[in-house]
């Protein structure tokens, strides 16, 4: 291994010695030119075209981020630790209250009776400039 570490250290300025018949090296001129700049792009914009392409492939081929039409969804969903929630998922005219963990979901309560009634719509979102103010004790008159 020692012998051959002097042989592999030398391969790379042996390699910028020997160019072909005429052949010369690019410069670092040549680099930075317009069209070689122009070329660095549409391959980076191809790239990036053939990510969006595969993705939007996957999605058609596999229903990925698709709603799912139909009789079940998450009514409401509450966060029990740093990895469980407490979930309630609503299946026909029946709720569902599912303990959701790492590796296991698990059915805990199974109601005849909707707990929540579905059609309320939901309080409306609380303005970031108004948390802000209580905060820091400045109240907004003017509301």
């Amino acid at each position: 291994m020692l012998r051959t570490l002097p042989i592999l250290l030398a391969i790379p300025t042996m390699a910028l010695g020997e160019t072909g018949a005429g052949e010369t090296l690019p410069s670092t001129a040549d680099l930075f030119s317009w069209s070689y700049l122009g070329q660095v792009i549409a391959s980076l914009a191809l790239v990036i075209g053939l990510l969006f392409g595969a993705l939007w492939v996957m999605r058609r081929v596999n229903g990925v981020g698709q709603a799912v039409g139909g009789q079940m969804r998450v009514v409401s969903s509450l966060g029990l630790g740093q990895r469980e929630r407490a979930v309630l998922v609503s299946v026909g005219d029946q709720q569902i209250l599912l303990g959701v963990a790492p590796g296991r979901v698990a059915a805990l309560h199974v109601f005849d009776e909707p707990p929540v009634v579905q059609d309320t719509p939901p309080a409306p979102p609380v303005k970031f400039s108004e948390v802000w103010q209580n905060v820091m004790g400045k109240k907004d008159s003017a509301s």
